[in-house]
């Protein structure tokens, strides 16, 4: 974290500029002033550092102090004698109206009564037309900067919300991704083994079946164990991550594979990360299904965009590919990404890019 985010977080700053003013202001008072407004000086003062004490612990107290500072401040502007009330309003009011805890009526209720204090209480005692609306202009200023700083940061509090539901559903994603894929031929296994064994009493058979579903439920945790990596802020780096999974594909499948990474190696995002990966899963997958024993080359371009492509040599009248890979087409387009397959030459192109 970066030095200057770490000294001046926003609740400490207001609290200490705020109470800077306060007590510069009451320091530089013009005399003689009478009791009953230094009175209400202490008890907006007071307020203010009860505002400032409790803001952290108990929000709804320190909004109430809040609101007796700004509303103790704003009465004594008609009767004094100099801008002290009009210097305490600002500070009561621009924070006030920068609260995103108070609600939209609340905040009009507020805004109205105190410019009908203010602007009542000038005309009152006779301040003049100048001081009205200088006062005015100078309380409507201070509002604006305060609703500004309040949309802030409830649009920031918008855009976590939106980013968490995200995350959620990327979580989500690549949980149903993983089980479904595992489990569901796993219990494929299960089924056709059970009957094997139960009805035919074909031991050969069923055991042959429980010994496919022991290396899906290996790959399945493989799978899952990959995917957790990915979701982590720790997550393994793209190409290394590639050459893991083109290994297993060499060691389960007998798979010949050539993997090229080209271009500067950097960091990627996670969703992304993922989506190449499962894009180069599903491509070794149907390289091993719809042409078995010919060569694969897998190539990965750090370049001003992150390209993987995976070719094979060789494609019989199968090759095409299923249902798998425009689930991956759907995946990438939500890193905003993009996914070409198709012929290329003698064999079969699978193009996916991710731009920076």
């Amino acid at each position: 974290m970066r030095l200057l985010d770490r000294i001046g977080p926003p609740w400490l700053v207001v609290g200490l500029v705020g109470t800077a003013v306060f007590v510069i202001t009451l320091a530089t008072v013009q005399r003689p002033t009478p009791a009953w407004l230094w009175l209400l000086y202490g008890v907006g003062l007071a307020c203010w550092l009860g505002f400032v004490l409790l803001d952290r612990r108990s929000p709804r107290t320190a909004t109430a102090l809040l609101l007796a500072c700004l509303l103790v401040s704003v009465a004594a502007i008609g009767p004094a004698p100099d801008g002290t009330p009009v210097l305490l309003t600002c500070v009561g009011l621009a924070v006030t109206c920068s609260l995103p805890r108070l609600s939209s009526r609340v905040l009009a209720a507020v805004l109205g009564l105190t410019f009908v204090i203010a602007g009542g209480g000038t005309l009152a005692w006779n301040q003049g037309a100048t001081s009205l609306f200088g006062d005015l202009a100078v309380l409507l200023i201070m509002a604006l900067i305060g609703l500004s700083s309040r949309q802030h940061q409830m649009r920031a509090r918008l855009l976590a919300s939106y980013a968490a539901l995200d995350e959620r559903a990327r979580i989500a994603r690549e949980m149903h991704d993983v089980l479904a894929h595992s489990l569901g031929a796993l219990g494929v296994q299960l089924e056709v083994a059970e009957a094997l064994l139960s009805e035919r009493g074909d031991l050969d058979g069923g055991l042959l079946r429980v010994q496919r579903a022991r290396l899906l439920a290996h790959e399945g945790l493989d799978e899952a164990r990959r995917a957790v990596a990915a979701l982590r802020a720790d997550v393994v780096a793209l190409d290394e991550a590639l050459s893991g999974l083109i290994e297993d594909g060499r060691r389960d499948r007998g798979l010949e594979v050539d993997f090229v990474v080209t271009g500067t190696v950097r960091p990627l995002p996670a969703g992304a990360t993922v989506a190449l990966l499962r894009i180069a899963r599903e491509a070794l997958t149907n390289a091993a299904k719809h042409a078995p024993g010919s060569a694969v080359s897998v190539s990965l371009d750090y370049g001003s965009s992150v390209c993987l492509r995976v070719y094979n040599a060789f494609v019989g009248d199968t090759g095409v590919p299923g249902h798998g890979l425009t689930g991956m087409r759907e995946r990438i387009a939500l890193v905003g990404g993009t996914l070409t397959a198709g012929r290329s030459g003698e064999g079969w192109l699978v193009t996916a890019e991710v731009p920076e």
